[in-house]
């Protein structure tokens, strides 16, 4: 790749980011994508430490492999949605606020 064109990329990614960042609601919605993807990393690390695939965790659910891949990608779920899952894996889910 040419690197005059990947530096201006790069530049380019880093003004919008940039742009981005300066949004009054970023830290609100950079807090709730980072819970999301803390609960989603969670949900997929018990699966596997279960040994279970995604589809597996589907059938114990009663759904489909497609929206337990949704829901390791951090969708916004219900609790009883989290209790299901973690149950089908084994576990127990556990809420606190600290």
């Amino acid at each position: 790749m040419n690197k005059e064109l990947v530096r201006k990329m790069r530049r380019a990614h880093k003004q919008q980011a940039d742009s981005i960042k300066k949004l009054p609601c970023y830290n609100a919605v950079k807090t709730d994508f980072n819970i999301e993807y803390l609960v989603a990393s969670e949900l997929e690390r018990a699966r596997k430490e279960a040994n279970m695939t995604q589809e597996q965790v589907a059938e114990a659910m009663a759904t489909t492999q497609s929206v337990i891949s949704r829901i390791e990608r951090g969708a916004n779920v219900s609790i009883e949605t989290l209790e299901r899952y973690v149950v089908a894996c084994g576990r127990h889910l556990q809420v606190r606020v600290v």
